[in-house]
C-alpha cells in the first residue's frame, strides 16, 4: 500500500508542476538553449558559416547540478552527432575547470594551471573554441557551448543568447 501512496503522490507532484496554476520556472539552460535556436537562422545568413555547417550545428549547457540541455540543428544526422561529440567534449571541459577551452589549454601548457586540479588529462584537451563559462546572479557557473561554424561564431552565439537571458553573464577570466 505504500508504494501505491508514493505512486500516486509522485503522480499528483508531477501533474502539479506541469499545472497552469503551478507554471515552472524556467531554468538558465532552457532559456539559453531557446535564445540559440532563435539566433541560429541569423548565424546561417553568413556564407562562410552556411559553407561549412550546411545548417548542421550542436548547442550544450550544464546547470551546475548536472542537469544538461541542448540542440541539434539540421537534417544531415551524421553531422549532427559530429556537431555533438565535439560539443560534448567542450562542455564537459568548461563544467570540470570553469575556464572556455583553448584559453584553459594555454594557461596549462604556460605552467599557470594543473590540469590534474580539474580532472583533466593532455590527451583530453579539445583546444577549439566555442564554450562560454557563464555566471548566475549568485556566480555559479553554468556551462555552454556551440559547435558547427567557425569558433568564433561558435562564441559568438553563445555570448549573444547569454546576454538574452536575464541574469546570465560570460565569466572572464
Amino acid at each position: 500500500m505504500v508504494g501505491v501512496s508514493c505512486i500516486v503522490l509522485r503522480r499528483t507532484l508531477t501533474t502539479l508542476a506541469r499545472s497552469p496554476t503551478f507554471p515552472m520556472a524556467e531554468s538558465y539552460s532552457e532559456k539559453l538553449v531557446a535564445e540559440v535556436i532563435r539566433l541560429f537562422p541569423a548565424f546561417m545568413k553568413d556564407p562562410i558559416d552556411w559553407e561549412m555547417s550546411k545548417g548542421n550545428a550542436a548547442v550544450a549547457v550544464i546547470e551546475p547540478d548536472g542537469t544538461m540541455r541542448g540542440h541539434i540543428f539540421g537534417d544531415d544526422r551524421a553531422k549532427g552527432r559530429w556537431c555533438f561529440g565535439i560539443v560534448n567534449r567542450k562542455v564537459i571541459q568548461v563544467w570540470s575547470t570553469g575556464y572556455h577551452t583553448g584559453q584553459f589549454e594555454e594557461l596549462v601548457y604556460a605552467g599557470k594551471l594543473d590540469e590534474g586540479k580539474f580532472g583533466v588529462n593532455r590527451p583530453d584537451f579539445i583546444g577549439w573554441e566555442g564554450s562560454v563559462p557563464l555566471l548566475t546572479p549568485d556566480g555559479t557557473l553554468i556551462a555552454a557551448v556551440f559547435s558547427g561554424v567557425r569558433g568564433v561564431n561558435d562564441i559568438a552565439i553563445i555570448e549573444q543568447a547569454a546576454a538574452a537571458v536575464p541574469g546570465l553573464r560570460v565569466k572572464r577570466n
